[in-house]
């Protein structure tokens, strides 16, 4: 009862708020498995500068919602919104409100745990949803109906950046397949937000010994790009063998994906 009141003492910023936004999307260690109880007091208060519209079908925020955790949704969960869990969005906006206390900041995150670039994250071709898979034509539509829900409240933005973690249900993956189809997703959501430099971050898996090729990959994607960046795992750990970052780690890889998304702004 205390978190659910604490909670409610954040309401949405006035009409006319003007936004940066940013965009999230992956697999689970982006919908984030970390545990809410293992963050500070400090890290769970709900942010009165930012906002989020999670959808993760069926599960949705159904709008806009001050940042906090909870926006995650780990497998068999079967509660509402917020969860128990959540991801590098937290650590993402306290490191880029250090460097821009005065800016509002709009989350849009689509990220759904197990899936794979190969099927699930197919851009496929633009204006032809039967061609992509399901979870990036889920992303898209994800995109507009925040968009449109933001406007619908009287505020504006400004898309900035996308931030992306996935991986895992790759890593047998040859690193040169996973580059092309990671270079072609980059290119179709550019194509797909309008932003033709959109800068992008991509998030390092976890090094268990076995993804060498998908962790190669995701290197060389973001090398190849001049508006792409890399949010290293290193000394990062893991709640369970060896996959999904732990609330510390969660913390530490969203500080991560933001300093690199604001070399990129610099730029």
């Amino acid at each position: 009862m205390i978190k659910i009141f604490f909670f409610l003492l954040f309401t949405l910023p006035a009409v006319g708020e003007e936004f940066a936004l940013y965009l999230l999307a992956g697999q689970s260690n982006m919908d984030g498995r970390g545990d809410n109880t293992d963050l500070t007091k400090a890290q769970a208060r709900p942010s009165d500068h930012a906002i989020i519209y999670y959808r993760n079908p069926p599960h949705s925020t159904e709008g806009w919602q001050p940042l906090g955790p909870g926006y995650s949704i780990r497998p068999k969960y079967k509660g509402q919104l917020p969860s128990p869990t959540f991801g590098p969005e937290l650590g993402f906006v306290s490191a880029l409100s250090k460097a821009q206390p005065k800016q509002h900041f709009a989350l849009i995150k689509g990220s759904k745990g197990g899936t794979n670039l190969r099927a699930d994250w197919k851009p496929g071709l633009k204006g032809k949803p039967d061609t992509q898979g399901p979870v990036y034509r889920d992303f898209i539509e994800t995109i507009k109906l925040a968009k449109a829900a933001l406007e619908k409240d009287g505020h504006s933005a400004t898309l900035r950046g996308l931030i992306w973690h996935q991986g895992e249900s790759d890593s047998k993956t040859k690193t040169e397949k996973h580059q092309a189809r990671l270079t072609e997703l980059i290119a179709r959501l550019r194509e797909d937000t309008g932003e033709a430099k959109l800068p992008i971050v991509l998030g390092e898996v976890y090094d268990n010994e076995k993804r060498d090729k998908v962790r190669a990959a995701i290197l060389k994607a973001s090398q190849a790009d001049l508006a792409c960046g890399f949010a290293s795992a290193k000394n990062l750990t893991t709640w369970d063998p060896g996959t999904h970052f732990d609330a510390k780690s969660q913390w530490i890889l969203g500080e991560r994906f933001a300093t690199e998304m604001l070399k990129l702004i610099k730029k």
